[in-house]
């Protein structure tokens, strides 16, 4: 048992999410999963981000005599059987122990399942984004002992402030399913915990989409044909898509959308044909097909311009070229472009990488490394920056700025429901590992498309799991372990065909890369040690992508210092210069 914040002890239960250090809470002693010796979880695991808390009770006499670690084995072990329950209702296998908390008769308190999984039920509700507390005990007739009462609040206010869950969104078992669960005398006390956590007066950050419509910014699209440029994340919080907003307002035209990666949808993998949106009628142009950027004559057809696409924070991640093309596009044009801004999706604090050439060589506007650490209205501002600087005209750019927002937020920490922005990006942990792992995209080794883990499983058909394993855990690198493991990949991912991946359909030995603390954890570098392993441990069936990884990276140098033999530790002190210089013209633009 470890005496920690609770906050800090999140480090224990989240394998790649830590809970935010500038919480304060009094001390609780929370068990880890190691400390009550859990075992591996199972397959079937399905990610989210907690967006609710609920409680639950044990139904079960409370067992004073037993120590926790006991009773979270016990349940484990209950959670891998099949059987019935006392009631004759069928219990299927889970994972893992169905419970992220669980709270002991003495007010001891445990991790159950990581928090980074939904939770499991023999009811029936959707469990996705509900982050589940469960107290020992049947409170239809058992009361809440004092012990058991502190952490309860502890853990509500706690896992409320860093999640932005609204008081609303904390409820009981029985306001999702048919059960008495979690008692009534557990029950009565959710009134004064919503009170408690209203009282943090929590805000969830407010997107540039939620205020376009105000008196402020109107007027940029009020009597005008708009050109949206958007894809399945221009939604509200609520789920309205801002498609649907423009075309439903009298007093604007939705006159054209545009496209980008991925299509309108997010579910393309290759290039994308023009069409026409099913649902409007609204012409659809792709902007990754055979045109990359908006004709004067398409936009003869439109007054001002929009942007609102969410991004993941990474030199290499499209959308942010296709942001660059069309604001290239409305300057020509002298057409208004407006930005609304999201959130970087893995916190626009983390600055690193070679600082290659400009995303756009023939106007050398886009001069950023792997990760830019900046959200995508600060990318247009800078844009327009360095357009100035090339004696380019600037587009007339408005970007309607986040609310509520600090930069070293984590897209899990901003109380917006998340999205996967593309086909392989299916979580907020994909995303942390997405910088280092993409590079391999520049090789034959795969990055784990075709999988439900990609880019946080890498591997090939020639690789010793183990060996590998142990040659990336001897870097030492911070926040990050590897494991080995093995995977088969397919042609479809959560529902949707992809492009075809390396090694499709065949077994994979390959190591999965856990990262343990993304805060520390230096995604851009980590990606020149994953290079230098396999090159070192596999140099005969090791292959470069030559115009990828060129391409990726914006430079020729990692390639080549890798080829020349240089130590990783070298090649990232050869960046150092050019990045302190982007990192000093970056402080310029930035908005938050």
């Amino acid at each position: 048992m470890r005496s920690l914040p609770l906050l800090l002890a999140g480090i224990l239960f989240l394998s790649t999410i830590k809970l935010s250090a500038q919480i304060e809470v009094d001390q609780l002693d929370i068990l880890s999963r190691e400390d009550w010796s859990a075992q591996p979880s199972k397959e079937g695991l399905i990610r989210h981000i907690p967006r609710y808390i609920t409680i639950h009770h044990t139904g079960t006499q409370q067992q004073p005599q037993r120590s926790i670690q006991e009773k979270l084995q016990a349940l484990q072990q209950f959670s891998f059987s099949s059987g019935a329950l006392g009631d004759g209702t069928p219990k299927h296998p889970w994972p893992d122990v169905p419970y992220h908390f669980y709270i002991a008769v003495d007010g001891s308190v445990a991790v159950g399942r990581e928090l980074q999984y939904q939770g499991d039920s023999n009811t029936d509700y959707d469990l996705s984004g509900h982050a589940l507390i469960v107290v020992e005990g049947r409170f239809d007739s058992d009361q809440l002992t004092p012990a058991q009462q502190e952490p309860l609040e502890k853990l509500v206010l706690a896992l409320a402030k860093e999640y932005k869950i609204a008081p609303e969104a904390i409820s009981g078992h029985k306001d999702q399913a048919q059960t008495s669960c979690p008692g009534a005398n557990i029950y009565q006390l959710l009134p004064d915990l919503r009170k408690k956590v209203e009282a943090l007066k929590l805000d969830p950050v407010k997107i540039g989409a939620q205020q376009l419509f105000s008196p402020a910014y109107y007027h940029l699209v009020k009597g005008k044909r708009v050109g949206l440029v958007t894809n399945h994340t221009g939604v509200l919080p609520d789920g309205t898509h801002l498609i649907d907003l423009f075309h439903d307002n009298p007093e604007l035209e939705l006159s054209l959308l545009f496209g980008p990666e991925h299509g309108l949808r997010g579910e393309e993998d290759t290039h994308v044909a023009d069409g026409t949106d099913p649902k409007t009628g609204v012409p659809i142009i792709s902007l990754y097909g055979e045109m990359r950027k908006p004709t004067p004559e398409l936009l003869e057809q439109v007054d001002v311009l929009v942007f609102d696409i969410q991004d993941i924070g990474a030199r290499f991640y499209t959308y942010i070229k296709t942001m660059l093309r069309v604001q290239e596009a409305a300057a020509e044009e002298g057409i208004p472009f407006v930005v609304l801004d999201r959130p970087n999706a893995i916190s626009a604090t983390y600055v690193d990488g070679p600082v290659g050439k400009p995303i756009e060589p023939n106007t050398g506007v886009g001069v950023i490394p792997v990760t830019h650490g900046m959200t995508v209205g600060e990318l247009a501002l800078m844009y327009n920056g360095e357009r100035e600087a090339n004696g380019l005209q600037k587009a007339a750019l408005t970007v309607i700025p986040l609310q509520h927002y600090k930069r070293d937020q984590w897209y899990d920490q901003t109380g917006l429901p998340w999205i996967k922005p593309s086909p392989n990006m299916l979580s907020i942990q994909t995303a942390e590992a997405y910088p280092a792992t993409c590079l391999l995209e520049g090789t034959n080794f795969s990055e784990g498309r075709g999988t439900e883990y990609p880019f946080e499983r890498i591997g090939a058909t020639w690789v010793n799991a183990s060996q590998l394993a142990d040659q990336l855990n001897q870097y030492q690198l911070e926040g990050v372990e590897f494991h080995p493991t093995s995977y088969t990949p397919g042609r479809v991912v959560d529902g949707i065909e992809i492009w075809p991946p390396k090694f499709v359909d065949e077994q994979v030995q390959a190591v999965e890369m856990r990262i343990t603390d993304r805060d520390v954890f230096e995604s851009a570098k980590a990606g020149v040690y994953i290079l230098h392993a396999i090159k070192t441990l596999y140099p005969e069936e090791f292959e470069w992508r030559q115009g990828r990884i060129d391409g990726l990276l914006g430079t020729s140098s990692v390639r080549e210092a890798l080829d020349e033999g240089k130590t990783p530790e070298e090649i990232v002190q050869g960046w150092e210069k050019d990045l302190q210089a982007f990192q000093e013209k970056r402080a310029r633009y930035l908005l938050y």
